[in-house]
């Protein structure tokens, strides 16, 4: 609000209150609040105040939406995304960050209370030079992507033991592993992809909201969002690779089990003929009289199995 106008009543520190309203910092030519609930009247006020477009309302109260920039009159209007993982569920999922910027203020929306806020906040408070809406929807979005990579590393490290995993001997539960974390990465390229286009969009702005002097720090952070996406297509090759062990292993495994069962099948086959052969029901069959004709059959038998697994053995079949 206006500095002539009567603010409304907000709490002076993070965290917010159960009104999720905040007044971040005031300093004479800049104005920041925070709320920590989309639904909230206070949403309504600033956008009168403002002169918030109804679209941008909206976005803040339907969550999660994509990064993205939106450029308008008085303003520019930027969504950024978090990324979180659980190693437990394999879950993957991302969180949205809000933020207006004007010549002389900035607002910020978040469902909660955020961490980057609360990072960002004290380096605000005590560096004048921080002070500036360019500066501060920096810092808000490149402590968003300096959390990347610690998640990405969580992940690196879970496909390494799911690779060690796969080696020792491929199960039913490392495939489904397997295919969460590949629907987990595409989740995450999508998410990644749109804060490196919504950055680039942001190099591209004019002043007030792109000032020369941060166009390199601007492109640092551009660089860490491209690292990361590169990052994320490193860990899906990784993924194939253990998916066509795991099914490599698993297809070997099916053929020597096939194998073993053929080696019995051939060596019980002549045994079911020779038995099949005396067991049926003619008085004259050979040997079917003679004193010895028991034994003779019964060795037989067993001669041809010995021969049969030599003849595998020597073949390397066994």
């Amino acid at each position: 609000m206006s500095a002539e106008k009567e603010q409304p009543t907000l709490e002076p520190a993070v965290p917010a209150t159960e009104l999720a309203g905040l007044e971040v910092v005031r300093v004479p030519h800049l104005r920041w609040y925070h709320l920590e609930d989309p639904q909230s009247p206070l949403l309504e006020q600033l956008a009168q105040e403002f002169q918030f477009h109804e679209l941008e309302v909206e976005d803040c109260r339907f969550r999660t939406q994509r990064a993205k920039l939106e450029e308008y009159e008085n303003h520019i209007f930027v969504i950024g995304n978090t990324l979180h993982f659980e190693p437990e569920t394999l879950g993957v999922w991302f969180g949205e960050l809000d933020v207006f910027i004007g010549p002389d203020f900035i607002v910020t929306v978040h469902v909660g209370p955020t961490r980057s806020v609360r990072e960002v906040l004290p380096r605000v408070k005590a560096a004048v030079k921080l002070q500036r809406p360019d500066k501060i929807l920096h810092a808000l979005l490149d402590n968003l992507v300096d959390r990347y990579m610690p998640v990405l590393d969580t992940i690196g490290d879970h496909i390494d033991k799911l690779e060690d995993e796969v080696w020792a001997g491929p199960t039913p539960k490392s495939l489904e592993e397997i295919f969460a974390l590949k629907r987990g990465l595409i989740e995450l390229r999508r998410t990644v992809a749109t804060m490196r286009e919504a950055v680039a969009a942001i190099v591209r702005l004019r002043p007030p909201y792109m000032r020369a002097d941060m166009a390199a720090y601007w492109r640092d952070l551009y660089d860490h969002i491209v690292r990361a996406l590169d990052m994320i297509e490193t860990y899906r090759d990784l993924l194939t690779g253990v998916l066509d062990v795991h099914l490599s292993a698993t297809a070997n495994r099916t053929n020597e089990i096939m194998k073993v069962l053929t080696i019995y099948a051939t060596i019980l086959l002549p045994l079911y003929l020779i038995t099949g052969y005396f067991g049926m029901n003619f008085p004259d069959l050979p040997l079917l009289k003679h004193p010895y004709g028991v034994a003779i059959v019964h060795i037989g038998m067993i001669l041809l199995t010995v021969g049969l697994l030599i003849f595998f053995r020597r073949r390397r079949w066994l």
